[in-house]
């Protein structure tokens, strides 16, 4: 039988070219299609079966073992919603251990606490469900009010034990009957096929003409390249220092990416009258004195 992306549509694909080629294209599967189990199939006991997964089966061995064709291993997938078979298919128990190792250092230290099974003796009545996860201090408090020891509540669960469980988890699947598989091929084939649409070619391939705009565009994934220029900027700064009334001192600033316009106003300061400077009084020349006119006075006379 035909695998599983063989039910998809074919899309082309734009490559990356160069500045001087013609535009190329790829045709590949439209993985972006995907189809999943309807949530209800699994109300409907008689359409599915409960099947364990031996230690060591592949998916592939499960589809051979359960519709005797391994290309089905997608349904078992499919059905159990699997997306990743690494985490959500069980491990060999071989393969076990080693893991525990990796991922804990000590695989036997405690991983956490869950609840012992706790039983009303004269009803017969489970009180307490067993694997419960709680705390190291949780105790059972019984309806009389009497409460069970730590033993009696509680037990230990290892890290070795945990993973274990988990992957024991893991074991269980709910496969569609044969008769079921023919239908969800049925439907693989006409709900992932494209609806009319004037892209699809006469294969049913869909193709969307690529813009000679985008050789153009800088965009990530571009083969020629693009170089971003930044260009510094620089603040130019005016001054208007005639007078406008009551605005004196008008300075604009502004830049390449934000524009800013700043008004200051300034009271204009008087200018100080100066004080006048006094005229000096020219100082009087004194008279002389007139001389005697005789002799015998003074230094002598002549």
């Amino acid at each position: 039988m035909a695998s599983y992306f063989s039910y998809f549509p074919n899309v082309y694909i734009g490559e990356g070219i160069a500045d001087d080629e013609q535009f190329k294209y790829r045709l590949a599967k439209n993985i972006f299609r995907r189809l999943k189990i309807r949530e209800d199939i699994r109300q409907y006991v008689s359409l599915t079966e409960l099947f364990t997964i031996p230690d060591g089966l592949r998916p592939s061995d499960v589809a051979m073992r359960f519709y005797s064709d391994p290309f089905l291993d997608w349904v078992v997938l499919l059905s159990n919603n699997i997306t990743d078979v690494y985490e959500q298919w069980p491990i060999e128990q071989k393969l076990l251990y080693k893991r525990v190792t990796q991922k804990y250092a000590d695989p036997d230290a405690i991983h956490h606490w869950e609840t012992q099974e706790v039983i009303l003796e004269d009803e017969n009545i489970v009180f307490m469900e067993k694997g419960r996860i709680v705390n190291e201090s949780f105790r059972v408090v019984m309806p009389d009010g009497t409460q069970k020891t730590k033993n009696e509540s509680v037990y230990p669960v290892s890290n070795y034990e945990h993973e274990e469980f988990e992957n024991e988890k893991k074991r269980y699947l709910l496969l569609p009957t044969p008769p079921i598989v023919e239908l969800m091929l049925t439907d693989m084939q006409s709900k992932l096929a494209y609806a009319p649409h004037p892209e699809l070619d006469q294969f049913g391939d869909k193709k969307t003409e690529l813009s000679i705009i985008s050789r153009f565009l800088d965009q990530a994934g571009y083969v020629s390249g693009s170089v971003t220029v930044t260009q510094g900027t620089q603040a130019v700064t005016s001054f208007d220092f005639g007078p406008t009334g009551a605005a004196v001192g008008v300075a604009t600033s502004s830049t390449a990416s934000t524009t800013s316009t700043t008004t200051t106003t300034t009271t204009p300061t008087p200018t100080p009258t100066p004080a006048p400077t006094p005229t000096p009084t020219p100082t009087p020349t004194p008279t002389p004195s007139p001389s005697p006119s005789g002799g015998g006075g003074g230094y002598g006379g002549y």
